[in-house]
């Protein structure tokens, strides 16, 4: 429904901005890149669902202080760095991003919350230290069977840009 809502709303924007341009081509060109640019950052969006399946859930699903939590730790480690480079939240619109994260964040428990904050904490070291330096954690990765995925992931600058972002969103949960 947002979505729909966000497409009508720049298509409107779009029409009157063409309207109002008098037939000059190289304002038509602005526009038509600027609705171009608008248009993705829409397609991209992502909602709360989404971050509450591919984020939050694993996150609180994690298990730790059992035999091969730490490698629990690197497949999710993985498979948030993956979601969020395939979704490419770096380029989703900033208010639209913050907006799905923290839905998704409110409508987790006070217990869920404390979960998720620790073993993100957990994952968020390993996978800092994976862009660091795979070389030192490559075995982490392999054991935990993601060691390829991983060592695609590291040489991403989207993978960067979007684990960047991913952490610039937790940060401002973890404050709380």
């Amino acid at each position: 429904m947002r979505k729909m809502a966000a497409m009508i709303m720049i298509l409107v924007m779009v029409a009157l901005t063409m309207a109002g341009c008098g037939g000059r081509d190289a304002v038509s060109e602005d526009v038509a890149v600027e609705t171009a640019g608008a248009e993705d950052a829409v397609a991209n969006a992502i909602s709360a669902s989404e971050y509450m399946d591919n984020v939050f859930q694993k996150l609180i699903n994690m298990e730790t202080g059992t035999a091969g939590s730490s490698l629990k730790a690197a497949e999710t480690a993985e498979e948030i760095l993956s979601f969020a480079t395939n979704r490419e939240i770096g380029k989703v619109e900033e208010a639209a991003n913050k907006a799905a994260f923290n839905e998704a964040w409110e409508s987790l428990s006070d217990e869920e919350k404390e979960t998720a904050k620790n073993n993100f904490r957990d994952i968020a070291g390993l996978i800092d230290e994976a862009f660091g330096d795979y070389e030192a954690t490559r075995g982490n990765f392999e054991d935990a069977g993601v060691g390829a995925e991983m060592e695609e992931l590291v040489k991403s600058e989207e993978a960067q840009k979007a684990w960047k972002v991913l952490g610039d969103l937790w940060a401002e949960v973890d404050a709380e």
